[in-house]
């Protein structure tokens, strides 16, 4: 059963080119590290917001420079 995840398909001849199969880019590695990473830090942000405004003590990363 794991051989058919892990079993690639022979690769095919392009006029006579051996072309590679399709992998992500630099630029796609940037999008996904945007797409799922700055959400990830706003989320972050807002909580540790809140529990600053419910507890007054300050708790996020920013309180090493606001001190």
């Amino acid at each position: 059963m794991i051989k058919r995840f892990f079993n690639s398909t022979p690769r095919e001849l392009i006029l006579g080119r051996d072309i590679p199969s399709p992998r992500l880019t630099g630029m796609g590695w940037l999008l996904i590290l945007l797409y799922l990473g700055v959400p990830a830090m706003m989320i972050g942000g807002v909580l540790d917001f809140i529990l600053q405004a419910i507890t007054g003590e300050c708790v996020g990363v920013w309180c090493l420079f606001l001190k």
